[in-house]
């Protein structure tokens, strides 16, 4: 499908404008939802306390079993807490008066996420997410846990989730320092201790005008706790005209979904109380599950959720979305949020989650597991950059199950399966037909009984079923609590009399196969899905191959099919295809790379070929950040070769990236590269080198580290510190000797780790910092941190300003005599600054058109590519390739 930028004029909506046509229910809504209204005012009490803990139960039921593990653990037994990325800040001229975070060099490539992923990124927690905008998309790439942070919001919310924290060696020091002294000893200390947090506050209090409320213990307390969570998944979302009158609350569908998904007695108490907190403003409203839908049928949903968020806008909305084609949820509305990818310090939490849980997944309450031996942990541990928390959940549990029969992602899947399996049914048996209904699932959306009669003769599904009695007790355990929620009659007196029947309901009652209204069906995980239709392409023709890897339902298929079949063809056809804007034609083939056999003939070309688009002269800044990105994503050794000849490239660009990327790839071989590029002439190079050995994490790279806080610039000392303060274990006690040490700029350093550690003893120790350092430079850094963490209490995303709301672009206007109107029409005055403005006006109304999705600006875009400023075109480049990953849609590249 091209994209026609003359005709291109009306944003975003022209997509949907079609299946707004079809959705019957517009005129009807607005009186519905004001009788519904007087209704729940009439009947206040009928929402019961005993309604509310058995909705409760039935979610938190349903938050903990909903996940990849969801039959042998509990969610909340293996939970990794998830963090936000926020989008960019608006473009605006440079702020002389604050110190800018050091990590504004990492580029964040979202739909390519682990050049990023490896460094310390300032992020935002769930109770963060509560503090800004009411509206959010949550954005994140298939198998990036989007489904399970939802859940976790829920269980949060309900104070039912703890995360697991990282062992405090230095408080843990200080602790047994204390322990030591004398009772009165301890209570003098307190007491100073006390005294310094009180005198610190009324400093700031009188410098910075801060309020600072009485102390009230906060563990455990969130902010979303006013609210009552509601998930629902959009394919249990029916809004056809035959379940409705000609009168409908766009309400009505949500809370039938939610009914689907409790229990009978809840599922009958539920609507009114349901009702009551959606009129009050009081629902958490977790949506999820739109790119698992049929592209016709996302469309619907779509206007769907518009005229929800409308009618009941005092409500809190989260909808997970791709962070490829998200501009209908912008123009819903919804604030853009990113989920962050795993860090060094996720990999560890999950890992001692899964250690922790394993005597329960591995075995069962009457006879558990022993706990993995070392070496079992270790393998669980090693090249774990670069996988996504599906991949790494698989690899655990492979690894400590040790019972894969092929090595490698394809024994990690086959085990998952067969896992699920009752005893007596071989995975090898029901292959074919697990592979076929998969296939149907990616071509169709879900898989219904009706399609697969009609594709496969039930004999085809009769041969090699068995009874599946002696399921595992994890399993059998996991289907008893399914059925009690559905209100499910004994499964013998439900069950399908036809073989494709029987099928599915084997597949359902063992985990792998989720049911949704309307008698549809789709694989636990669309990974799961993918893997399985991959085994479909098998021994067929290339141009068979070639089609699927054009379908983006099959992108991950073909990833998976490089497992065990040659994908030479839709590799050479992506490669020869013309370019796209953002080149994602040949980006997208980096991830089926991660899946081929070390020897396939496409391996070394197309490193070649994304390493000669990072390091090209006069390449787009864009195209050489996507292109790092994307080399991480091969998980490639040889990358390292391509980043250690970057690192010698003439290009400032090119070595930063370089720097980045080695850092990210993890490898102790790039060590010597980086302590060489710390003494690069330029300063960005030299931050990126820090970072990079910070997240290398060797004793030779923390060395190399704690030399450069010592000796080098300032900004690399901040680089330094903040680094080590995402290395608990080592890097916490080298923050607590910095901030004590001779060398005030080492102090200085130090204070900008510790902002970013926020444990109890950094705090005190900025505290002492700011009230008696002997230097005003370490005062007033320690002063700029206590103030920044006690600003982070309210800094949850926030929807970028209209138009007629940004401060330059007003005095711009106001220079030339005109004010700015507001509506779509003042998108004109930021194109009329982008081809009349001085250069730094012109970078940011470019700049400032693709952040706020203005895509009607797109010929404006084109023709300024042309323009004489390099930062300008670079500024105009961004915003399209905004456009495309908004839109989801491929732009032209550039002439």
């Amino acid at each position: 499908m091209g994209f026609d930028v003359e005709n291109f004029g009306i944003g975003l909506l022209s997509g949907w404008a079609s299946a707004y046509v079809a959705y019957r229910f517009r005129n009807q809504i607005r009186d519905a939802v004001t009788s519904t209204r007087r209704s729940a005012e009439g009947v206040q009490n009928y929402a019961t306390r005993s309604a509310d803990n058995r909705y409760i139960n039935d979610l938190t039921e349903l938050a903990q079993t909903t996940h990849l593990a969801g039959h042998f653990t509990n969610l909340s037994e293996v939970l990794v807490e998830p963090r936000f990325l926020p989008a960019p800040q608006l473009a605006a001229p440079p702020d002389d008066d604050v110190i800018h975070s050091v990590f504004h060099i990492v580029p964040q490539i979202q739909d390519h996420p682990y050049l990023h992923a490896a460094y310390n990124l300032d992020t935002l927690s769930i109770d963060d997410l509560a503090t800004g905008d009411r509206a959010i998309a949550l954005l994140g790439l298939p198998g990036s846990g989007r489904t399970t942070a939802l859940l976790t919001i829920a269980l949060h919310s309900l104070g039912r989730a703890r995360f697991q924290s990282y062992e405090d060696h230095v408080q843990k020091n200080l602790d047994a320092e204390e322990q030591a002294l004398t009772e009165k000893e301890r209570t003098a200390r307190a007491r100073e201790r006390a005294q310094i947090e009180k005198l610190a506050r009324e400093q700031l209090s009188e410098q910075h005008g801060i309020v600072f409320g009485d102390d009230v213990d906060q563990t455990g307390v969130t902010h979303f706790n006013q609210y009552v969570p509601v998930y629902v998944h959009l394919a249990n979302v029916n809004i056809s005209s035959q379940e409705y009158g000609s009168q409908i609350d766009p309400a009505e569908p949500l809370i039938r979904a939610v009914q689907s998904q409790v229990g009978p007695i809840t599922a009958r108490t539920l609507p009114i109380n349901l009702y009551k907190r959606l009129n009050q403003g009081r629902a958490l409203l977790l949506i999820d599950g739109l790119d698992d839908l049929p592209a016709a049928e996302q469309q619907e949903k779509v206007i769907w959720l518009r005229e929800l968020r409308e009618a009941y806008s005092d409500n809190f909305f989260i909808i997970a979305g791709t962070p490829f084609g998200y501009g209908p949820l912008l123009q819903m509305g919804l604030t853009p949020v990113f989920l962050r990818p795993w860090h060094d310090l996720h990999i560890d939490q999950a890992l001692r989650g899964w250690t922790n849980a394993w005597p329960m997944i591995g075995g069962t309450r009457r006879k558990p597991a022993d706990l993995p031996d070392d070496a079992k942990v270790t393998r669980a541990h090693v090249n774990t950059r670069a996988l996504s928390p599906v991949d790494l959940t698989l690899k655990i549990w492979a690894a400590y199950a040790d019972d894969t029969e092929t090595t490698g992602q394809e024994g990690w899947l086959r085990s998952y399966l067969s896992r699920h399996l009752p005893a007596k049914q071989p995975l090898g048996v029901i292959l074919p037909q697990l592979a076929q209904i998969a296939a149907l699932q990616l071509d169709e959306g879900f898989i219904t009984l009706e399609r697969i009669e009609q594709l496969i003769r039930a004999d085809a599904f009769a041969s090699g079923i068995v009874d599946d009695t002696e399921e595992t007790e994890n399993v059998s355990a996991a289907r008893k609590r399914q059925a009690k929620r559905n209100g499910d009659k004994p499964a013998k007196a439900q069950e399908e009399v036809s073989a494709q029947g029987r099928f599915v309901n084997m597949l359902r009652r063992s985990g792998l196969l989720v049911a949704y209204r309307g008698n549809r069906f789709q694989f636990r995980h669309p990974f799961i899905a993918a893997y399985l239709a991959s085994l479909t392409l098998q021994n067929v023709e290339a141009d068979l191959i070639a089609e699927k890897a054009h379908d983006p339902a099959w992108s991950q298929a073909v990833a998976y099919a490089a497992l065990h079949t040659s994908i030479e063809p839709a590799v050479k056809a992506r490669l020869s295809a013309p370019p796209d804007l953002l080149h994602s034609q040949v980006l997208e083939v980096s991830r089926w790379l991660a899946y081929a056999p070390a020897g396939v003939s496409w391996r070394g070309p197309l490193l070649k070929h994304i390493g000669n688009m990072m390091v090209a002269p006069n390449q787009y800044p864009l195209l050489r950040e996507r292109a790092a990105a994307a080399l991480i994503g091969t998980r490639d050794k040889n990358v390292l070769l391509v980043f250690r000849q970057a690192a010698r490239n003439a290009s400032a660009e090119v070595r930063l990236l370089a720097c980045l990327g080695m850092g990210a790839m993890g490898n102790p071989d790039a060590i010597r590269d980086l302590v060489a590029l710390l003494e690069d002439q330029v300063n960005e190079i030299q931050i990126a080198a820090a970072m990079a050995l910070g997240a290398i994490g060797t004793n030779e790279a923390l060395e190399a580290l704690v030399v450069a806080l010592t000796e080098a610039s300032e900004r690399v000392r901040q680089a330094a510190t903040e680094t080590l303060a995402a290395i608990p274990d080592e890097g916490h006690p080298i923050l607590y000797d910095a901030i004590h040490h001779d060398d005030m700029m080492v102090r200085r350093a130090a204070t900008f780790g510790l902002r970013r550690t926020a444990t109890r003893w950094a705090i005190d120790a900025l505290y002492r910092a700011f009230l008696e350092d002997s230097q005003w430079y370490v005062r007033s850094a320690a002063q700029q941190a206590f103030f920044d963490l006690q600003q982070e209490e309210d800094r949850g995303p926030r929807a970028y300003p209209t138009a007629d709301s940004i401060g330059w672009l007003g005095e711009w206007a106001g220079a030339r005599g005109e004010n700015i109107p507001s509506g779509e029409a003042a998108l004109q005055i930021i194109m009329d600054a982008v081809q009349e403005g001085e250069p730094e006006v012109r970078e940011m109304a470019a700049r400032v058109l693709g952040q706020i999705g203005a895509v009607s600006s797109a010929k404006t875009l084109y023709m300024t590519l042309r323009d004489r400023q390099d930062e300008v075109r670079t500024a105009a480049h961004r915003s399209l390739a905004d456009f495309e990953m908004q839109l989801g849609e491929s732009f032209p590249a550039p002439a």
